[in-house]
């Protein structure tokens, strides 16, 4: 049967010491067999041992404080009990606590203690009805989950009436029918009451008082400024004492002070539960208790694990819970019967006020089922022995170290998967004797291969000053570079920078030439024009040879007519001879200057060939010269392309630069370094000699010389 949780792992807390297992009265439900100790809730018995054992905080109560809280914040009615071991948390201000309660919207609240007295009304009732051979107080809840779990045999013996608790609320339920309908909060110091809220359908929240406290302090709220709230209800007398060891044996001596003798008395999870495993032998024998007044907690439900004072001195916590009890008492004194009788006459009336034979009944489970445990036979035993390393009986040990109280205990845990062998102590010691035995053949060979280190470490220091040679000389091999392609690509712009001039220089002279060539054409032109001009001239000095030719046929003509005219034509003979040596004079000079011509213009037509070809060198020169422009554009294009590369080959040498730089910082941190390895194994070395001599002897091996 499944069964609710009530402590709270925090995996990431745990540490697996197993002090829980240590102080787990039942052992077997907790598991052990992981990274972190986990709890099996259906076998958990909710005493909180392994809460306080815990000093890593990684376990923790699980109450309903947060849904109470919550819950009166949407006004939800409700009613509270308040256990007895509210006047050991909150001393002088429990009633305070109630009018906190009221100031919140709780309709009342019932003292516990009252539901202690019918309580053990009940169990007298029982005792003198039934004539039980043994009746088993049952006010814990964690020793009712103990019986119906782990010792079922006893519930026969269990008292079969309500807690204190669930008296209260029976009786609230009964004899206050105002609050049928209200939900009811029990202010509680006990984390197991939650299982038999649970399990009798009875209780609606298990507020704690730790959890109580805690929402004081986180809300910053104090008690003093709340006025004091008398408990609604009935009230208690003796049985204020309910929550200490021996608080039942005290109320029920008021009622049957002979019965005193036959009580057991007996508290704490280290004497309680193996109290309960001698029961049957006392129960054979005959020297059995009547009543067993138990408790789990050593210091009664004043220190339950619902509780956030249970780290006080127990002196003071009885102190606060007997000064109640005499507040009580003085509630209960008659004005005119004086003593203890005359209480005891009175507080008996107000209980069978509310006492009902039936009402308070109740019955067990057997949960028995829920421990499916294994048990080892003699073979198994000795196979899980093997493998926690026991192959003698001395190796048995008992040492309890697992958690467990016997090496047998811790073999059951293994078979049922709820332990390891690896959390054995004598696993642990024979696995640390087998790692020295392992570990002297090691540190042999971990001390050879130290030296070997040693060896390599000088090796890498040659190496080392070999590239440390080798980039010294690329370094200066670079800057020389660097320097040398610095120079080049200055030469090269400065030779781009004049061949850009001269391109235009040349552009200019290709101007000029174009220029002259056109001149020269019209030179050309010009002279076929003058050789035309003059062949013009040359045709009308021939037409001028015709005319003196004819001139000197007249004159001829005329000298012979002159003759004929004797005298009278001498005149005459002179004229025709003026006009003939004229005639010969022009017809000389007209071949004169038509030889003349002629030459000129056989020296024109020279001048018009030797222009032509001059025009034809210039054109040829032009074609040569922009060759030339072409060529030095691309030698500039060339040179530009070659200053670009030589900016990216600058750009790249000044990063070759910075990275023999950084390659030099590293060298240097290269060689620090290797210096701290040559320390941190000479270290290492001698730890290993030490080590070698601690395991095998002083003396039986030789040192190494260290490193200068």
């Amino acid at each position: 049967m499944k069964l609710t949780p009530v402590v709270e792992v925090d995996p990431e807390k745990c540490v697996n010491c197993h002090m829980c297992i240590s102080v787990c009265p039942v052992k077997y439900c907790i598991d052990g067999s992981g990274e972190h100790v986990d709890i099996n809730h259906d076998l958990c018995i909710g005493c909180g041992s392994c809460i306080d054992a815990c000093s890593h905080g990684a376990r923790s109560l699980i109450d309903d404080s947060p849904r109470f809280f919550t819950d009166l914040e949407r006004k939800v009615r409700m009613v509270a009990i308040s256990a007895p071991a509210v006047a050991a948390n909150f001393a002088d201000s429990y009633l305070r606590l109630n009018g906190f309660l009221a100031s919140l919207g709780v309709d009342a609240v019932f003292d516990v203690s009252f539901g202690a007295e019918l309580t053990v009304h009940s169990y007298l009732a029982h005792i003198e009805n039934k004539k039980p051979e043994m009746l088993i107080a049952q006010p814990c809840p964690a020793i009712v989950s103990y019986i119906e779990i782990y010792q079922p045999e006893l519930l026969k013996y269990l008292a079969p009436a309500q807690s204190p608790m669930l008296h209260t609320i029976a009786m609230i339920r009964e004899f206050y029918p105002e609050y049928k309908d209200h939900a009811v909060a029990v202010l509680s110091p006990c984390i197991a009451k939650k299982r038999e809220f649970e399990e009798t359908g009875m209780g609606d929240y298990n507020v704690t008082f730790t959890g109580i406290r805690a929402y004081l302090d986180r809300k910053k709220i104090d008690l003093s400024k709340y006025p004091e709230l008398d408990f609604a209800g009935p009230l208690p007398e003796r049985a204020v004492l309910f929550s200490s060891p021996g608080g039942l044996m005290r109320t029920v001596e008021r009622e049957r002070p002979g019965l005193v003798k036959r009580i057991r008395k007996i508290e704490g999870p280290e004497t309680v539960y193996p109290y309960f495993k001698t029961l049957h032998h006392a129960l054979k024998k005959g020297y059995n208790p009547l009543l067993v007044d138990c408790l789990n907690c050593s210091s009664g439900c004043n220190g339950g694990p619902g509780t956030p004072d249970r780290d006080k001195i127990v002196d003071e916590v009885e102190y606060s819970i007997q000064k109640r009890m005499e507040a009580a008492r003085r509630k209960y004194k008659p004005t005119l019967l004086k003593g203890d009788k005359g209480i005891t006459r009175k507080i008996r009336k107000v209980v069978k006020t509310y006492w009902k034979s039936g009402l308070y009944d109740r019955g067990y489970r057997d949960l028995s089922s829920n421990m499916q445990l294994r048990y080892p036979d003699a073979e198994q035993l000795q196979k899980i022995y093997a493998d926690m390393k026991k192959t003698t009986v001395k190796d048995v040990l008992n040492c309890a170290a697992c958690g467990y109280n016997s090496c047998e205990m811790m073999a059951t845990a293994i078979l049922n998967g709820l332990n390891k062998a690896e959390n054995c102590h004598h696993y642990q010691t024979r696995m640390i004797v087998e790692s020295q035995e392992n570990t002297a053949g090691i540190s042999t060979r971990l001390h050879e291969e130290i030296l070997h280190s040693r060896e390599l470490i000088n090796s890498i220091e040659g190496l080392m000053e070999n590239v440390r040679r080798k980039f010294e000389s690329q370094h200066s091999f670079i800057l020389q570079s660097s320097a040398v392609i610095e120079q080049m690509i200055s030469s090269i712009r400065n030779t781009t920078r004049k061949s850009q001039e001269k391109q235009n220089a040349i552009v200019n002279l290709v101007d000029l030439a174009r220029s002259g060539r056109k001149d020269m054409t019209d030179t050309v032109e010009s002279i076929e024009r003058v050789v035309d001009s003059i062949e013009d001239i040359d045709n009308l000095i021939a037409v001028l040879n015709d005319a003196a030719d004819n001139t000197n046929i007249l004159s001829i003509n005329a000298a012979i007519e002159a003759a004929h005219a004797g005298a009278a034509g001498r005149g005459f003979a002179i004229v025709a001879s003026e006009v003939r040596r004229l005639s010969v004079t022009s017809h000389r000079n007209s071949t004169t200057i038509s030889g003349t011509l002629k030459d000129i213009i056989s020296e024109i037509r020279n001048t018009s060939s030797v222009s032509q070809k001059t025009g034809e060198s210039i054109n040829e020169m032009i074609h040569h010269i922009q060759g030339v422009a072409d060529s030095i554009s691309e030698v500039i294009m060339a040179m530009d392309e070659m200053s670009v590369g030589g900016t990216q080959v600058t750009d790249s040498l000044s990063e070759l630069k910075d990275m023999a730089a950084d390659m030099h910082a590293s060298q240097a941190s290269m060689d620090e370094m290797l210096g701290n390895m040559r320390s941190v194994i000479n270290s290492i070395n001698d730890i290993s000699e030490r080590n070698i001599d601690s395991l095998r002897g002083e003396g039986q091996f030789r040192a190494s010389p260290r490193w200068s």
